[in-house]
This record gives structure tokens, C-alpha cells and sequence, in this order.
């Protein structure tokens, strides 16, 4: 049976890409529009793999991951953030995330298991993704 793999992104033109990518590598694919409707998703479909946008309406991505990592269920899921968020606002996401798992006593709760920049690039995503289902 194929890794299941939940994309969270409101723009559907990354969602297709992304999903006929990972179809192509023979991956199964669900995917969310947006943080509720995704977390709802993961809870229904218990993925092996989340791809998460960062800035999305309703629920961000970072306010999500954080729902992730608390909820015993869903907290094992690995998440690889996909965001264009670094160019859009100067923001270094690797320093982001470091100074957030080292924040005290949640220590590790808001890190991902990776990220990647928009636009994606295939390859480095692909490397990505079948290292987090390791």
C-alpha cells in the first residue's frame, strides 16, 4: 500500500503540482485547502507525511503544526513545512524554527522535520519527503 501523503495549501495550483508529483513517484495524496479543514484531514486520514503551508486564511500553518505536534494521535506524523514565506517577508524559517524548539519546555514541539521554499523544487522535495518516512 502507498505512503499517504496530506497537503495543506490554499492555493490550488501547488496543491495539483504537488499532488501529481507525488502521484508520479507512486505516493497516495489527500489534500486541504486550508489549517481546519487540514487538520480535520489528518485526524480522518491519518497520513505518513503532512506538506504544510505556512500562510494560509483560517488557520496558519505554524498554528497548525503546534495542534499537530499537542494532539497524541497525530503528533508522530512527520511535517515538511512548504512556504514561499522567506521570500515574501525576509523571514530565515531555519533560524525561525531553532529559536522556537529551543524555547523552553516544549522543547522540539513547533520544529518540523523539514521545510522547503516555494516555488518547490522537485528533486529536493522528493529527498525530503522519503527521508521523513524513513
Amino acid at each position: 500500500m502507498p505512503k499517504k501523503i496530506l497537503i495543506i495549501d490554499d492555493d490550488p495550483d501547488v496543491v495539483l503540482f504537488l499532488s501529481t508529483m507525488l502521484k508520479d513517484q507512486g505516493y497516495g495524496t489527500v489534500d486541504a485547502r486550508n489549517g481546519q479543514e487540514g487538520i480535520e484531514k489528518a485526524k480522518e486520514e491519518l497520513p505518513d507525511l503532512i506538506l504544510l503551508d505556512l500562510m494560509m486564511p483560517q488557520k496558519s500553518g505554524i498554528s497548525l503544526l503546534s495542534d499537530l505536534k499537542k494532539d497524541a494521535d497525530l503528533q508522530e506524523i512527520p511535517v515538511i513545512m512548504v512556504t514561499g514565506v522567506s521570500g515574501e517577508t525576509g523571514i530565515d524559517l531555519e533560524s525561525f524554527f531553532q529559536r522556537s524548539s529551543t524555547a523552553g519546555e516544549n522543547d522540539g514541539v513547533m520544529r518540523p522535520q523539514g521545510f522547503i521554499e516555494k516555488p518547490v523544487d522537485p528533486e529536493k522535495l522528493l529527498r525530503l519527503v522519503k527521508k521523513a518516512l524513513e
